[in-house]
């Protein structure tokens, strides 16, 4: 999938790079042809209202034609008194060949327009009237179409470099997509693994009931294992459904102006005998009339989740809650001792079903509750984020304050 994604990049990348180019060579190879032939009918229209100023010459009047030079060479043909033709020319024109110069002359008289262009040589021409003929004013094309040719040449280059430059930046643009792939397929892999379990208690007990073999306290305790599995894949769904509801809802449904303090210290209160069971100290600062706007019943389980974390997984000592307005954000902070870990471990806690000891995580624990609140927060346009500092490991959430 990724492969093909690469794929489908560049040859999009390439294509519409190509037409841009080809749009600008376009644009240019007209702007060229429009403006040469522009300057050089005027010139051919000026040497023949001045009969006596000659076309430019540059110190030559034979030799081949030389398409790299982007000065436009001119000559004139006229026939004499004498009934010979006269060339007079720049460089860049053979001019000795009277054969050849003969059929150009007799090929521009039969043209029905006194001017015009002579694709197959490459000329253009203007013609005027003489009392012994015609003289006929020539200039040649060969530098616009060499000026058009570099372009073309550019054009080229431009898209080869463009091709080598879409390469390395198609694995740069698919790496979100091939991460996000990476872990909807790591997220697969572990829902699976969570809900092997009970459903295997489940299906184990639920052959066991249909023994005639086992007597009714038996039959009971099958029951119960039942009901205890089944009600741990309801959390596991429910953790799961939310998950996808944070994951698919932008907008923050009957959101409103919350006093977060009253929110905060709310939330504390049935946390405080739960932390006396664990023999857990806490400790609480938290800053009158700080105002958020945002869902009550989300943000509450929010701050539920974090205290309910700090509960199960502190090492003995005391947990200590802090919020205050920090600049344009509420801050909290939720911090309790912990074993130590390092900057990366830290990222992990957000992600699905990361437990960093399985052996030590509670029953019940699938690893989804900071990830909702990852979630809760992100959908509030808040930060979470999670660091470790002198054996306590602190969770800091940050919300925008209200006008």
């Amino acid at each position: 999938m990724i492969k093909k994604l690469r794929i489908k990049f560049i040859f999009v990348h390439t294509l519409l790079t190509f037409c841009i180019l080809l749009i600008v060579l376009c644009t240019l190879s007209c702007y060229v042809n429009r403006s040469n032939a522009r300057k050089q009918t005027n010139e051919l229209h000026r040497l023949a209202e001045e009969p006596g100023k000659k076309p430019p010459f540059d110190g030559r009047l034979d030799g081949e034609i030389e398409e790299e030079k982007f000065i436009t060479p001119y000559f004139s043909l006229k026939y004499q008194q004498d009934g010979t033709l006269k060339a007079v020319g720049s460089e860049g024109f053979k001019l000795t060949d009277e054969k050849a110069l003969m059929n150009l002359y007799a090929r521009v008289t039969l043209e029905p327009k006194a001017d015009g262009v002579l694709k197959d040589y490459g000329l253009r021409y203007f013609r005027t009237k003489t009392p012994f003929g015609y003289k006929i004013y020539f200039a040649d094309m060969h530098g616009s179409r060499v000026i058009i040719r570099y372009l073309i040449y550019g054009f080229a280059l431009l898209e080869l470099l463009s091709f080598a430059v879409t390469v390395p930046l198609s694995r740069w643009a698919v790496r979100p997509v091939e991460e996000a792939w990476k872990e909807q397929k790591q997220f697969v892999a572990d829902a699976s693994h969570e809900l092997k379990t009970p459903l295997t208690v489940i299906m184990s007990n639920a052959e066991l009931l249909q023994q005639p073999s086992y007597d009714e306290a038996q039959r009971r305790t099958f029951g119960e294992n039942i009901l205890t599995m089944s009600r741990q894949m309801r959390t596991l769904l429910d953790g799961l459904l939310q998950l996808a509801r944070l994951d698919n809802v932008q907008n923050t449904a009957d959101s409103r102006v919350l006093n977060y303090s009253v929110l905060v210290e709310e939330c504390l209160l049935p946390f405080e005998p739960l932390f006396f069971e664990r023999g857990l100290r806490h400790e609480e600062e938290i800053e009158k009339d700080v105002y958020v706007f945002g869902h009550d019943q989300t943000l509450r389980q929010c701050v539920e989740i974090l205290l309910d974390n700090a509960r199960k997984y502190s090492a003995p000592g005391t947990v200590k809650l802090r919020l205050c307005r920090s600049g344009r954000y509420a801050s909290l902070t939720v911090e309790n001792p912990s074993i130590e870990m390092n900057e990366k471990e830290c990222r992990k806690v957000f992600m699905r079903f990361y437990r960093r000891d399985e052996a030590r995580s509670p029953s019940g624990s699938y690893g989804l509750g900071l990830p909702i609140a990852q979630g809760i927060i992100l959908r509030h346009h808040g930060k979470i984020n999670c660091s470790w500092d002198n054996g306590n490991i602190r969770f800091t959430v940050l919300l925008p304050l209200t006008e």
